[in-house]
C-alpha cells in the first residue's frame, strides 16, 4: 500500500510541475501551437544611434542547448523625439531559424532627417505569429544624441586635379567640409577646400572634384584628403605619378589635298580656281 500511495505522489508532483520549456520567466516570446510544439525567442541585444538599429535575437535555450523551430517575426522600428513619433517603420516576416550558433543580428536604416545636436528614442517592437496572425510580444528602446557620421570610399588624383567620394552613415544630412592638400617630397605645396554633398545615410555616394591652380610636371605625389565637421574628421590619403609627357607634333593644317604618297599637291587651289574662270568663259562665248 505504501509503494502504491508513493507512486501516486510520485505522479501527482510530475504532473504539477512546469514544463521544462515554460517554466523559463525570461524576457523571451511563448507562441504555443499545442502542447509539444512552439517557439521562443530571446532579445540579447540592442543598440540605436544616428547610424541605424541593430537587434540581435538568439533563438534556443543557452542552459539546455535546445534550438526552437524557425518561425516568422515582424519589426517595427520608432523614433521618437519630445514624445512625437516622427519615423516608423515595420519589416515583416523575418525568418528566425537556428541559423548559425541560434543568433539572428538585423540592422536597419532609418529614412528620416534628423538635427545634430538632438536628443532622440529608438525603439523597436516584436511581434510573433501565432497561427499565422501577428501578436505583439515586446519592445526594446534605448536613448541616443544625433550626430555626423560619414566615410571617404575613394581618393584620386592626377596632374590637373583630384576627387573625393563620400559616404553619409548617418541619418543626419551631413555637414562637413572636404581639404584637398597636395603634397611632394613631405612639404603641402597647394591646398582646396569644397564643400562635402549635404547627404544621408540613405543616399547614394557622391564625388566631389577640384583642379589643381596649374598642372602638375613629372613625379610623384601625395593627396591627403580631410572630411572635417563638427563630430567627424576623416583622413584618406591616396599617391599618384605624374608620368613625363610625349613631345607632340603640331598637326599642320592645310586645305591642299594629298597625293597618292600623302604629299600635298602644289597649286592645286590655284589650278582649280583658273580651270573655272576659263569654263565660264567657253560657256558665255558659247551663248553669243
Amino acid at each position: 500500500m505504501k509503494k502504491i500511495t508513493g507512486l501516486l505522489m510520485l505522479l501527482l508532483i510530475i504532473t504539477l510541475s512546469p514544463s521544462v520549456f515554460g517554466a523559463d520567466s525570461s524576457n523571451s516570446a511563448l507562441s504555443p501551437d499545442d502542447s509539444t510544439s512552439f517557439t521562443k525567442i530571446y532579445v540579447d541585444g540592442f543598440s540605436v544611434n544616428s547610424n541605424g538599429f541593430k537587434l540581435i535575437l538568439r533563438t534556443y535555450e543557452r542552459h539546455q542547448e535546445i534550438h526552437f523551430k524557425p518561425f516568422l517575426a515582424d519589426i517595427e522600428y520608432i523614433i521618437m523625439t519630445e514624445g512625437r513619433v516622427i519615423y516608423s517603420e515595420k519589416v515583416e516576416q523575418i525568418t528566425l531559424s537556428a541559423g548559425s550558433g541560434g543568433e539572428i543580428v538585423l540592422d536597419h536604416h532609418g529614412h528620416v532627417a534628423l538635427e545634430a545636436g538632438k536628443n532622440y528614442t529608438g525603439m523597436a517592437k516584436i511581434y510573433i505569429y501565432d497561427q499565422g496572425t501577428p501578436e505583439y510580444y515586446l519592445a526594446e528602446s534605448s536613448n541616443f544624441t544625433a550626430r555626423n557620421d560619414a566615410d571617404i570610399t575613394e581618393v584620386y588624383g592626377d596632374s590637373i586635379g583630384a576627387s573625393a567620394t563620400i559616404k553619409s552613415k548617418s541619418m543626419v544630412p551631413l555637414d562637413a567640409k572636404i581639404i584637398f592638400n597636395l603634397k611632394q617630397d613631405g612639404r603641402v605645396i597647394e591646398t582646396k577646400e569644397i564643400a562635402a554633398p549635404s547627404i544621408m545615410s540613405n543616399d547614394k555616394e557622391k564625388t566631389v572634384n577640384i583642379l589643381w591652380s596649374d598642372n602638375l610636371k613629372e613625379g610623384t605625389y601625395m593627396v591627403s584628403v580631410r572630411l572635417e565637421g563638427n563630430d567627424i574628421t576623416v583622413n584618406h590619403d591616396k599617391v599618384f605619378t605624374v608620368e613625363k609627357r610625349a613631345a607632340s607634333t603640331a598637326a599642320r593644317s592645310t586645305t591642299q589635298p594629298a597625293n597618292s604618297s600623302g604629299h600635298s599637291v602644289p597649286g592645286f587651289t590655284l589650278i582649280s580656281v583658273i580651270l573655272s574662270i576659263f569654263a565660264l568663259t567657253l560657256i558665255r562665248r558659247w551663248r553669243r
